[in-house]
């Protein structure tokens, strides 16, 4: 599901959380990578993080039925 969720953001959104979740370069390396500031690399891992959260919680209900 996490899938459906990394395709529906923007490219920009894309690069960031391909570069510091699965690659795990640190904040700094992945703002100098696209060009951004750390601050917008955070905002973004923090969105990333809350729909993952979200998205984990309703597969665990399902299971739970």
């Amino acid at each position: 599901m996490n899938q459906q969720i990394f395709e529906q953001m923007g490219r920009f959104r894309q690069k960031v959380i391909r570069l510091a979740i699965f690659e795990n370069k640190s904040i700094y390396e992945t703002a100098i990578a696209c060009g951004c500031s750390a601050e917008k690399v955070k905002r973004v891992m923090k969105k990333w993080k809350a729909l993952t959260k979200g998205d984990e919680l309703i597969s665990a209900a399902k299971e739970s039925e």
